[in-house]
C-alpha cells in the first residue's frame, strides 16, 4: 500500500491529547526563539570587540542545544517539531496530516511572537535596529536552502526506523548538532535559525528590512525539497513487508 498523504479529522486536535501536543509546540518554540534571539543581544555583541567571532561560535552551539533540549522535552508529546518547517516535512513525509500541520504551525508561530515579545520588553532593546542580510537575496535564499537542507535530511535519517532502533536522547543530539553546524555555516552570511519563525523578531522590533520573506520562504523551501532528496535518494531500501510495518508505525504515532 503506498504512502499517501492525510487532510486529518477535527477530533485529532480537539481533544486532551491535542491540546498538550499544541501546547508541547507553543512552549518549546518559545522557548528556543526566546533563547535563540536573546543570545544575539546587540549590546552584548558590540561589547566583545575582537571576541565576536568566538561568540558567534558559543551562539551556534547554544541554538543547537536548545533545539535538542525543546525535541527530548517535547518529543513524546507532539514530536517535537518546534520548527514549521520540521512540521511540513513531516506532512510531505505522510507521518502528520495536513489539519495538524496547520495547528502545529499557528502554535509554533504564536509561540515565536510570545517570545519576542517578552525579550523585547525585558530585554532592554529600545532603539535596537535587527540585522540585515547585506549579500545578494539570492546567494541568502541559497544559503537558507541549502541550509535547511542538511537539518532536514539529518532529521528525517535521524527518525527513520529502517535505520535501526534508536531513541529520542539519540535523536536530540544527532538533530541539534546539525543545528549547531548549519548555524556556524550560515551566520557569517546571513541571519538565520533556519526557522521560519526568526520572522517574529524582525516584525515586533519593527524591522522595515523589506526581504524578511527570504527568512520565511527559505526554510520552507528547503525542507520541501530535502524531503523529496532523501525518500528519492537516501532512505534505506527495504522489502514491501517492511515497508508495511513503518507504515503501521507511522499511523499508530500520528
Amino acid at each position: 500500500m503506498g504512502r499517501t498523504w492525510k487532510l486529518g479529522r477535527l477530533q485529532e486536535m480537539v481533544c486532551e491529547e491535542g491540546a498538550r501536543a499544541l501546547f508541547a509546540e507553543f512552549l518549546g518554540t518559545f522557548m528556543l526563539v526566546l533563547i535563540a534571539t536573546g543570545g544575539i543581544n546587540p549590546r552584548v555583541i558590540a561589547m566583545l570587540g575582537d571576541s565576536a567571532p568566538l561568540f558567534s561560535f558559543s551562539n551556534s552551539v547554544g541554538v543547537g542545544m536548545t533545539v535538542g533540549l525543546m525535541i527530548y522535552l517535547c518529543a513524546d508529546i507532539s514530536g517535537g517539531h518546534v520548527n514549521p518547517s520540521i512540521s511540513l516535512m513531516f506532512f510531505l513525509d505522510t507521518q502528520i496530516s495536513l489539519l495538524r500541520l496547520v495547528c502545529y504551525t499557528l502554535a509554533q508561530f504564536c509561540g515565536a511572537f510570545a517570545a519576542a515579545g517578552l525579550l523585547w520588553w525585558i530585554g532592554d532593546l529600545e532603539g535596537f535596529t535587527s540585522p540585515e542580510i547585506k549579500i545578494p537575496i539570492v546567494k541568502a535564499l541559497i544559503f537558507q536552502i541549502t541550509g535547511s537542507w542538511l537539518m532536514v535530511l539529518v532529521t528525517l535519517a535521524a527518525i527513520d526506523r529502517r535505520r535501526g532502533p534508536g531513541n529520542c536522547f539519540q535523536e536530540s543530539i544527532i538533530i541539534g548538532l546539525s543545528i549547531v553546524i548549519g548555524c556556524m555555516f550560515m551566520g557569517p552570511y546571513v541571519v538565520t535559525g533556519l526557522n521560519p519563525c526568526v520572522i517574529a523578531w524582525y516584525i515586533v522590533s519593527g524591522s522595515t528590512w523589506p526581504h524578511l520573506w527570504i527568512l520565511f520562504l527559505g526554510p520552507y523551501l528547503g525542507s520541501a525539497s530535502a524531503v523529496g532528496i532523501y525518500n528519492g535518494l537516501l532512505r534505506p531500501y527495504k522489502s514491501e513487508e517492511e515497508e508495511k510495518l513503518r507504515e503501521e508505525d507511522t499511523s499508530a504515532s500520528a
